[in-house]
């Protein structure tokens, strides 16, 4: 992936640029451990020479990158776990059709996997996003109301 720093550079009040504080990737709303790392060498070739950034905000920026790195590796592999703990495992997902209508796909999961850098199961066949899962099992049966409303008991 190339990255141009030219596209999160703005002038500032005072006329000198800044580096804004977030970058957005294309379908994510986080940012990874090397467009942070350019942005950082960017915002070190880019700061004022009279006040360079202190070295203990530095390392706590370099050591916040590093605590939602973590936080994403063990996101990641808690989802890989839960999906794999599926198998063999009756469940109830939601199929969507091209036209919006959702369907109840019921049936059991015969494999994990990761496909596109997210968690798959695979139900019947076909995969399914572990978003789609609507319950592990059956849903319950929708209840019916009497006629002629609700009673309470007295």
């Amino acid at each position: 992936m190339d990255f141009d720093i030219s596209n999160y550079m703005k002038t500032g009040t005072t006329g000198t640029k800044k580096v804004e504080n977030s970058i957005m990737r294309e379908n994510a709303q986080t940012i990874d451990m090397e467009a942070f790392l350019k942005l950082f060498v960017a915002q070190m070739q880019h700061q004022d020479p009279l006040s360079p950034m202190d070295n203990s905000e530095m390392m706590a920026q370099m050591a916040q990158m590093a605590t939602v790195e973590a936080i994403n590796t063990i996101t990641d592999v808690s989802k890989t776990t839960y999906a794999a703990s599926l198998v063999g495992k009756e469940v109830t997902v939601a199929n969507i059709s091209d036209n919006g209508k959702l369907t109840e796909v019921v049936g059991t999961v015969t494999g994990a996997g990761l496909y596109a850098g997210e968690q798959i199961i695979f139900v019947d066949g076909k995969s399914y996003s572990l978003k789609h899962i609507m319950c592990v099992g059956r849903l319950p049966e929708a209840a019916e109301e009497p006629a002629g409303g609700t009673t309470t008991e007295d």
